[in-house]
């Protein structure tokens, strides 16, 4: 997957916007001074999860209570610290008053979060059995 696409993804992922162009060059930056690369396996993983957003929060929801130190959970947290320091993006993290609609959504959320959880989990399993050990 090209770059921009994977920056995007996750952007869109995180914050519901496309990622700067400046975002994505800081990400890539990042991604090879922590050695974040992939084995072939987590590659394919993340590749699929990055074309289908929801696959990408259900990966997320997986790496988070499996494999917490692994290269998939790395990058989105990478991703995640640089859209939260754009001040393009402040608004996404501060407190705004919200109407039903949003409250609607949230609980449905919720109530998906278990699922997401189910299929994430045997992606984050396989990630963690063969993926690159992280040093």
């Amino acid at each position: 997957m090209s770059t921009n696409r994977e920056c995007d993804a996750l952007a869109r992922y995180l914050v519901g916007r496309p990622c700067p162009a400046d975002v994505a060059d800081r990400y890539m930056r990042a991604v090879n001074e922590l050695n974040l690369a992939f084995s072939p396996v987590e590659a394919a993983i993340w590749n699929t999860a990055c074309a289908l957003g929801p696959l990408l929060a259900c990966l997320d929801a997986g790496v988070a209570l499996w494999n917490r130190n692994g290269a998939i959970r790395r990058r989105l947290l990478v991703m995640f610290a640089l859209l939260e320091a754009t001040p393009e993006n402040t608004d996404r993290f501060l407190f705004s008053p919200r109407g039903v609609v949003a409250h609607v959504g949230t609980l449905i959320g919720l109530l998906l979060a278990p699922i997401a959880m189910l299929i994430g989990t045997p992606l984050a399993v396989v990630c963690l059995a063969f993926g690159r050990k992280q040093g």
